[in-house]
């Protein structure tokens, strides 16, 4: 099966030579590093070292209109490198000005939700959204609108899939974020079927300091609220809820910036959250270089300080994203 599925993931890289004066490819190369040096209860040491190559060809059916056909291929690095299984992209995009949408198995490329909600692991294990996104742009922001389907409903009764929406919009130095997330899991027989659901909801005002020495200036205080309910384990008292004030800080001089958040409450109950916010008191510095910053390469290292439970911890990420693409021509 593995072996089908990378023959039809390079034949679709591979096609389109007859058809040059109508498709158009792309292709992109990740590198990930991130080394995690956690002590505490919430989180556990790890290293990730690995290589994402994607690629893609597309048909344009007029200005607006695109289908897609590709997929990407992870590998681990480490004295034995470990291959994942190709994940396969087939999507329909239709863009204008102020609506972009995807519909299919398409790349995710900017994370939806922020890490109190969707840890970022998941990013680098689970590079496609399955299922439809829609991001609406206006003159005071954007919003995005997702729907993430992960099984289907069979004859095992099993059922899991997320959706929500995360946007911000700006009132001259202002601004708002907004947050909603669900995640709906249900299996089991007949009869015995387990449904457990969970997710969460937040707002946060902002202010962009302008003016100033710095490039960029802003913070924001807020809350989130999160929920955990399942109908069948009798070990917890269902459902979970936690509340609790959400701050963030940014600061940057040209390759140089300093990205922060603290979170203070109750601690979050959402399995696909980072399980560091699960502690109720948690705070997080990032010293960042932005080493590259062009229009087909980012490439950038953070160097992340973990306050909670009374101990701090440190991390360390390298994280390098090449874009490449064009017209296919004979």
């Amino acid at each position: 099966m593995n072996t089908l599925r990378l023959f039809i993931f390079f034949t679709l890289l591979s096609i389109g030579k007859g058809f040059c004066q109508e498709f158009t490819w792309k292709g992109a190369y990740d590198f990930i590093a991130d080394n995690r040096e956690f002590t505490t209860y919430y989180g556990y040491p790890e290293t990730i070292l690995c290589s994402r190559l994607s690629g893609a060809i597309g048909y344009q059916i007029d200005t607006n209109q695109a289908i897609f056909g590709g997929g990407s291929y992870m590998i681990e690095h480490g004295e034995k490198m470990f291959a994942h299984e190709p994940v396969l992209s087939f999507y329909y995009q239709y863009t204008n000005n102020f609506l972009n949408i995807q519909l299919g198995s398409f790349p995710i490329e900017k994370a939806t939700f922020p890490k109190v909600l969707y840890t970022d692991s998941l990013l680098y294990y689970r590079p496609n959204y399955q299922g439809a996104r829609a991001i609406f742009n206006h003159k005071r922001g954007e919003q995005t609108l997702l729907f993430d389907w992960h099984t289907q409903v069979n004859a095992g009764y099993c059922e899991k899939f997320i959706t929500g929406f995360s946007g911000i919009t700006h009132f001259k130095n202002f601004f708002i974020t907004d947050m909603f997330y669900y995640r709906h899991h249900a299996e089991g027989e007949r009869g015995k079927k387990s449904v457990a659901d969970n997710g969460g909801w937040g707002i946060n005002l902002g202010y962009n300091i302008k003016d100033t020495w710095f490039d960029s200036l802003s913070l924001s205080t807020g809350f989130v609220n999160t929920w955990y309910a399942n109908k069948k384990d009798t070990t917890i008292n269902s459902p979970l809820r936690s509340i609790a004030s959400y701050s963030t800080f940014y600061i940057q001089k040209k390759c140089l910036a300093i990205d922060a958040t603290y979170y203070y409450g109750e601690g979050t109950h959402l399995p696909w959250g980072d399980p560091l916010y699960r502690c109720g008191n948690y705070a997080r510095i990032d010293g960042i270089l932005y080493i590259l910053k062009q229009s087909n390469v980012d490439a950038s290292f953070r160097f992340c300080f973990h306050y909670l439970d009374g101990v701090l911890d440190n991390s360390q990420q390298i994280y390098l994203r090449a874009n490449i693409g064009g017209k296919m021509k004979k």
